[in-house]
């Protein structure tokens, strides 16, 4: 049978993805200027309103259930191949004699369909705008965009119920275990991507405070949801055993410095100071997996600069030797962030861990302090907390390794 805890990671992937696509679908019906946006399902006689965003005018309301020959969202699905746009619908053929018009008054309208993983219609995206709002391609090119990641919502969605039901049942999707989550990622990934470079897109037109706003937490959601699917992905390969070791030799520094460009931009944008001490040679070279060690010290600045509002986060690096000429190489993660509340510690290396609760303001998939400590024990190396306050924390990642050459330690 497949381990509950598997069933408990898509669960947490389910319901974080939906969580973050309402929130990047309501910011993206902002950047569209026109009063309603709703996400509507269809079946073959009638239509209901999943989700809907009025600014000003109700014109529809979540829930509402119409005939499919008075719902304009269903003109999209039986009248058009792809999107509909009327920019009147009082002279419009498709909408001026339906009973649906009065009750709406009149408007411009846009939509776009949504298929489900077997690319049959599940419903549509619809805007309309009483003020007859000329839309531009760029709002069909949004509407699609959205479209397309939502449909890899719902096949995650049936793939997840497949699974809970193969779990009382058969043992047979064991074998697929360690690739599901692959699959996964790559189908998220891509609708994903296309809404960001939309994002990047808008970003190079002329936007108003609030809009530039906007498309800035669509990036934001999106980014996010990315790194989030890389964390599941790395905690599913540990769990399938799929995780080898590459020995190489690298540099301290080159591996420090990479991670610092990673987020340079990140902490530009919050004004903090993101920086590196070393205790070492410049010329240093250790044997060992440059990649994971890399990976780790990425969540580790990672989740230091997302709980830090002002202030600085710096990477502090030493290294010494024994006797026996083993280096013992310590990365220290100090940060002015908010702190770890002392009963919460406990749970910090924990998978699906979420230490500052489930508002939603953090993220995440409560996996980044668990991975690092899998990755560090893989390399018979430790990651600890060694000192949190409401000032800041550190943390602290240490691992042995051999020289490739008898190089000094320090300066």
């Amino acid at each position: 049978m497949l381990k509950t805890e598997f069933i408990n990671v898509l669960s947490i992937v389910s319901h974080k993805l939906y969580d973050s696509a309402a929130n990047v679908m309501d910011t993206a019906s902002r950047l569209i200027p026109a009063n309603t946006f709703c996400i509507a399902q269809l079946d073959h006689l009638s239509t209901k309103v999943l989700n809907v965003y009025n600014r000003e005018k109700l014109i529809l309301g979540e829930g509402l259930v119409v005939d499919n020959a008075e719902s304009y969202c269903a003109l999209v699905t039986e009248h058009s191949q792809g999107p509909l746009v009327i920019d009147n619908n009082l002279t419009h053929p498709l909408t001026r004699h339906m009973d649906a018009t009065e009750f709406v008054g009149g408007c411009s309208f846009v939509g776009v369909p949504i298929h489900d993983e077997n690319g049959e219609i599940y419903g549509s995206l619809c805007s309309f705008d009483q003020d007859f709002y000329s839309y531009q391609q760029k709002d069909i090119d949004l509407l699609l965009s959205l479209s397309s990641f939502f449909t890899s919502l719902l096949e995650m969605e049936t793939t997840l119920q497949q699974l809970k039901r193969a779990e009382e049942t058969t043992s047979k999707m064991l074998e697929e275990k360690k690739n599901l989550l692959a699959i996964l990622s790559h189908e998220i990934r891509t609708p994903m991507n296309g809404v960001l470079a939309m994002a990047n897109l808008l970003q190079s037109t002329t936007l108003n405070e609030d809009q530039s706003l906007y498309v800035n937490v669509i990036e934001e959601s999106g980014t996010s949801l990315l790194s989030m699917m890389d964390q599941i992905l790395d905690y599913s390969k540990m769990e399938a055993g799929a995780i080898s070791l590459e020995v190489n030799p690298y540099s301290v520094i080159d591996t420090v410095d990479h991670v610092l460009q990673l987020f340079s931009s990140e902490a530009q944008k919050k004004g903090i100071r993101l920086y590196a001490e070393y205790n070492i040679n410049d010329h240093l070279m250790l044997i060992g997996d440059q990649h994971k060690v890399r990976q780790i010290l990425i969540n580790l600045v990672g989740n230091a600069l997302k709980f830090t509002e002002n202030g600085e986060v710096c990477i502090s690096t030493q290294v010494s030797a024994d006797p026996e000429g083993t280096l013992h190489v310590s990365y220290e993660i100090r940060d002015t962030g908010i702190g770890i509340p002392q009963d919460r510690q406990d749970l910090l290396f924990k998978s699906y861990s979420q230490i500052h609760g489930n508002s939603g303001k953090y993220g995440g998939a409560g996996l980044g302090l668990s991975i690092c400590k899998q990755l560090a024990e893989l390399m018979g190396g430790i990651v600890w907390l060694k000192e949190t306050s409401h000032l800041g924390s550190r943390f602290v990642f240490n691992i042995s390794s051999a020289a490739p050459t008898s190089m000094q330690i320090s300066e």
